[in-house]
């Protein structure tokens, strides 16, 4: 079962009010409950997990028993999720949401039927087109860096100003960096090593996460305050 009563519709507003989506991976479950705890702390509420290792299933499945007590308003998603046999698994183990990099018509239709909010990746105008055809609640940018940044983002909407975007890849914790993706119309960023970074995950520095990832809030909460620009 999903870590969430939330409708689809509900999970992309809450992501959107949240301005950033923390994504990271962990073989190892304790290291993975401290990112998740640190986070959690800091007022993160919808959380990425991906699944880049043959543990992350069994990892992501202790994450949500674990958080279903402790942080029973956290959500959890799974992300790298490729194929259909993947999505089942996940939504299973209780995502509330799948991220890919890629395009997936089965992973799409899985998602829809079980009111699982879906996130495509796609890099091209004729990608962000398709994934928004096939009924697609968000779509990811990615390599957003390597695409063009914000300048991408801001032609893509020109002729697709009612698609919904979230760039991943290349995104940092600055405020200038922030604020030049946001000035551009994203809902929301994805946001990986840049604030959960290896040497902390190596150390287990769940504090520099949770100030991290507490700064990037505050950052996205001025930001909107006082008007991006």
């Amino acid at each position: 079962m999903p870590s969430t009563t939330l409708s689809r519709d509900s999970l992309l507003c809450a992501m959107g009010t949240q301005g950033v989506l923390p994504l990271f991976h962990s073989r190892d479950i304790d290291t993975a409950m401290g990112v998740v705890e640190a986070l959690a702390s800091a007022g993160i509420r919808v959380i990425e997990f991906t699944n880049r290792s043959p543990d992350a299933l069994n990892v992501f499945r202790s994450l949500v028993l674990k958080t279903a007590t402790d942080f029973p308003d956290l959500v959890l998603g799974a992300g790298t999720v490729l194929d259909v046999a993947s999505a089942e698994a996940f939504c299973e183990a209780g995502a509330a949401f799948i991220v890919a990099p890629n395009i997936h018509e089965g992973v799409g239709e899985f998602c829809r039927s079980h009111n699982l909010l879906w996130c495509p990746g796609a890099a091209t105008v004729t990608e962000i087109l398709y994934a928004s055809t096939l009924g697609a609640d968000l779509i990811k940018i990615f390599p957003a860096d390597l695409l063009g940044g914000p300048a991408f983002v801001k032609a893509v909407r020109g002729p697709c100003p009612r698609v919904v975007l979230m760039p991943s890849g290349g995104v940092t914790c600055e405020e200038s960096n922030l604020n030049a993706w946001f000035s551009v119309g994203v809902h929301c960023v994805g946001l990986g090593s840049d604030l959960i970074d290896p040497e902390s995950l190596r150390l287990q520095r769940f504090d520099q996460i949770q100030a991290r990832a507490r700064q990037v809030l505050q950052t996205v909460a001025r930001l909107r305050a006082t008007g991006i620009e």
